[in-house]
């Protein structure tokens, strides 16, 4: 599911109920910054598997695939953040366009307790100012959209422990996740995962729809397509030979997945950012 925003910015507080309907999978051609304010949740993105709590915060870069999963008893409130590219056009005057690029890889962060009110003091104001309260609130987002992001280069570069580990709970489908990702263009089947790994196909199957939020051969075909994506972009190589590469075995078959993942053809999709 790909969803996207009217606005510049789109910066609000939501609180999870016990047994609501839980968000689908999804991707946003812009950033999204989410901080748990309190409770716990489990959030996958890109390859990776996190159990998250108070006070942690996710960057989701553009594009990426993700999904939260919440328990069914008690309730969570998070705030998130999101944000287009352009701005960031200031900020890389400031810091340098790698810096900003890599600050904004995706990862998590557990902001220390002694900074969390702060933090979350940066957000409320950008909420209450995204809401318009004058003219001069456009500009009040922006800076403190770049007072957090700074800060998160600080935890990122000075703060000790911050970056999140990896949920050990599901360290086995964390483990066939990256394999998939790092093995992408190898012909890969249920069976020999399930082999691999030693436990059966029925319960890899289940697991990891039920944790990821992706059905096995979906994950596949959306890593697959995501790295098609790059090469696309970056070389002047054949969709034939992009198809290939990437470990689809029919052109005409990529077509399709490409489509079906990104709404249009791989053609229209490298004419189109050819074009921007």
């Amino acid at each position: 599911m790909l969803y996207d925003m009217t606005t510049d910015y789109k910066i609000y507080k939501v609180r999870r109920e016990p047994g609501q309907q839980q968000q689908p999978k999804h991707g946003h051609p812009y950033y999204e910054i989410f901080y748990l304010l309190n409770g716990d949740c489990t959030f996958f993105v890109d390859h990776n598997i996190y159990k998250l709590s108070k006070g942690d915060l996710v960057i989701v870069p553009v594009g990426e695939i993700h999904k939260s999963t919440f328990p069914t008893k008690g309730y969570s409130d998070r705030l998130v953040v999101c944000f287009r590219e352009e701005s960031l056009d200031w900020m890389k005057k400031l810091i340098g366009e790698d810096a900003v690029k890599e600050s904004l890889k995706q990862g998590v962060i557990s902001i220390p307790d002694k900074r969390q009110e702060y933090v979350e003091g940066i957000i409320g104001k950008m909420i209450f100012e995204n809401e318009g309260q004058d003219a001069l609130s456009p500009a009040f987002v922006q800076t403190e959209l770049m007072e957090l992001l700074l800060f998160i280069i600080r935890c990122q570069k000075y703060e000790q422990t911050v970056v999140k580990e990896l949920d050990v709970d599901h360290q086995l489908i964390q483990e066939v996740a990256t394999y998939i990702y790092n093995n992408y263009e190898k012909k890969l089947s249920l069976d020999d995962m399930a082999k691999q790994f030693h436990i059966s196909r029925s319960y890899l199957s289940k697991k990891f729809k039920q944790v990821t939020g992706f059905g096995f051969k979906e994950y596949i075909v959306n890593v697959r397509i995501k790295n098609a994506c790059t090469l696309l972009l970056e070389t002047n190589k054949s969709i034939t030979d992009i198809a290939f590469e990437c470990g689809f075995n029919d052109s005409n078959y990529f077509g399709d997945a490409f489509r079906n993942v990104k709404g249009v053809s791989p053609h229209k999709y490298r004419k189109s950012q050819e074009t921007i």
